[in-house]
């Protein structure tokens, strides 16, 4: 996949499960203060990288926490938050019914599934969920989709930003699951294939 960029990939906030250590997926819960810092200190970020310049594009999950911040982000890089679109394609990875669970509750209900999937992550879901490679699915149709757009900012989640940086870079099934997810920067996609992180 040869794409020019760059796209400026962002993963929202912490937000109150992050913090508890529970699975979000399509549930969802607000940011935290710190998660707002966070979101602020992205935007901030963001703007140096733009060099003061607004992007052309903005996109966001229309899960709640994706949307605050990338609100958050938009009012300091000065974006018209009225142009935000919000596409479905970068909703979270789904964990199905282990969404809003805690690891122990997955091993004390779920036990065979979570052994099961561990088995093979990247193609086995958690019940009535979704697997890595569905999501891979949406997220190629997502960059064929935006593959001329230049200069777009993107704030989703963790396991899906991973896939996309996975589609980009041209990564193993492999190298993209151990892939991190970031809340204290975000990283630039650029010609070639290629990423950068910026910190904040």
């Amino acid at each position: 996949m040869k794409n020019l960029g760059p796209i400026y990939l962002i993963r929202h906030g912490e937000t109150v499960w992050n913090r508890a250590l529970r699975l979000q997926g399509h549930k969802d819960t607000p940011l935290t203060m710190r998660g707002v810092k966070q979101a602020r200190s992205l935007g901030f970020a963001l703007r140096k990288v733009l060099k003061n310049k607004t992007p052309s594009f903005f996109y966001s999950s229309p899960i709640g926490r994706a949307k605050q911040t990338a609100t958050i982000i938009s009012d300091i890089i000065d974006f018209d938050v009225e142009k935000m679109e919000y596409k479905s394609s970068l909703k979270e990875i789904t964990f199905g019914d282990w969404d809003g669970l805690n690891m122990q509750e997955i091993l004390a209900q779920y036990k065979t599934s979570w052994e099961k999937r561990k088995s093979d992550r990247w193609n086995i879901s958690p019940p009535n969920g979704e697997s890595f490679q569905e999501a891979k699915k949406r997220v190629i149709r997502l960059l064929t989709e935006i593959a001329m757009q230049r200069h777009v900012v993107i704030v989703a989640h963790g396991s899906l930003n991973k896939v996309i940086r996975g589609c980009w870079c041209n990564l193993s099934d492999a190298e993209t699951l151990s892939l991190d997810e970031p809340q204290n920067g975000f990283y630039c996609l650029v010609d070639e294939n290629r990423e950068y992180f910026v910190s904040v």
